[in-house]
């Protein structure tokens, strides 16, 4: 199978063909339409955070000035990568654009470590000025992400919001850089219109199609000189070309539905958290799988890799998480190096779906397990995991 090149902050430690899973064929993602989100057109939650690490504490957003609000870590690629370019659009806007990055999301051990904010402000004082622009830190118990990231429903970072002159969010999106700064300049002169931006993404699902559509055709003819079974697939991914690679990977699915469950659909699932409607879209890929699929343990213990939260922050759906933790844990073979892991996201999606006892009962089991068979299986560092949700799992029980 062709390789999937995906960013690293993307596909985070998420890692994992029956014809019997494969009955029904997944609907398009392409075609569908954008929907505005609520926060459209309205102010921003207030700006709450630990400490400003770059730059002076900002009161309130001037009337007049666009401000882009980045939501980063320092651990993740693509925001690594984004910041030069929004040094760069501060500057060519001087006066009238304003950046403010905000650091989330990064490790803790509870939420009274606070060592994570010195991490940051070392990181961005290493940045020097390729980093010219306000930073600050999420409070430990996470107000920014719970106020502000969450509530946008992109699921992934560099999350970006910008407000407009009158104060009012007039976009959020996966900050890319040139889409960025596209809106930036759009709201500047004062011809964004978020309906039209909707219109357009939605014109370019469908160049998506059309894409992958020829990409198809040229892939056919092109005898013995690519894999038949996923046409176009290749082309896409080489030019970096998600949407018509996803567009080629759905009418794979439609024309040989066996094609799917034979890996095709861990490829899937990570093209659908690049989109820009990450959550939903997984959650929705995720559903019908774990219905046609249940039976299916590289399936379920794939979507259970993707969807259950190791961590405090809950991104997708309890339920859904817990329905796939707990079909993972019972498919798993004993005493594999599987089966730990799988009893570790049980005790997270557990917790997450407020079954504290259960939670903290099936993390102690995998660390039993761990200490047991150390030597015999290599389980990397999933002792000090089950540890540091042992201590979330039995604090949050007092």
């Amino acid at each position: 199978m062709p390789s999937l090149r995906l960013p690293v902050a993307l596909v985070g430690a998420c890692l994992l063909f029956a014809p019997s899973c494969a009955s029904h064929a997944p609907k398009p993602a392409a075609a569908a339409a954008v929907e505005l989100s609520p926060l459209i057109g309205k102010p921003p939650p207030p700006i709450e955070v630990a400490r400003w690490v770059r730059g002076e504490p900002l009161a309130r957003f001037e009337p007049g000035k666009v401000y882009v609000v980045d939501f980063w870590a320092t651990w993740c690629g693509p925001c690594k990568a984004a910041i030069p370019h929004l040094t760069r659009l501060a500057k060519e806007h001087d006066g009238r654009v304003e950046v403010i990055g905000v650091a989330i999301s990064e490790k803790q051990k509870d939420e009274h470590d606070t060592e994570y904010i010195d991490k940051v402000a070392r990181f961005v004082a290493s940045q020097g000025e390729r980093m010219d622009y306000r930073v600050a830190v999420d409070t430990p118990t996470k107000t920014m992400h719970a106020t502000w990231f969450k509530p946008t429903g992109t699921g992934g970072i560099p999350t970006a919001y910008v407000i407009d002159q009158k104060g009012n969010v007039a976009w959020i999106g996966i900050g890319a850089p040139k889409d960025v700064e596209r809106i930036v300049e759009a709201v500047l002169a004062g011809t964004y219109d978020p309906r039209k931006e909707a219109e357009l993404q939605a014109q370019a699902e469908r160049e998506a199609e059309e894409r992958s559509a020829r990409d198809i055709a040229a892939a056919k003819a092109e005898s013995g000189k690519t894999d038949d079974r996923y046409p176009g697939y290749r082309a896409a991914m080489e030019r970096g070309d998600t949407a018509a690679a996803l567009a080629s990977l759905n009418a794979a699915f439609r024309a040989d539905p066996a094609s799917e469950t034979s890996g095709a659909y861990q490829w899937k699932l990570m093209l659908l958290l690049q989109g820009k409607d990450s959550r939903a879209a997984v959650e929705e890929y995720a559903k019908d799988l774990l219905a046609r699929c249940r039976t299916n343990d590289d399936v379920v213990g794939f979507v259970s890799a993707i969807i259950v939260s190791t961590s405090e922050e809950l991104r997708f759906d309890a339920a859904l998480a817990y329905d796939a933790a707990e079909l993972t844990a019972k498919q798993a073979k004993p005493d594999s190096r599987w089966q730990q892991f799988a009893l570790w996201r049980l005790g997270w999606a557990s917790f997450h779906t407020g079954k504290r006892e259960q939670a903290i009962a099936s993390v102690e089991k995998a660390l039993a397990n761990v200490e047991r068979l150390k030597g015999t299986v290599e389980f990397e560092d999933l002792a000090d995991g089950c540890n540091d949700a042992l201590r979330v799992f039995k604090k949050a029980a007092k």
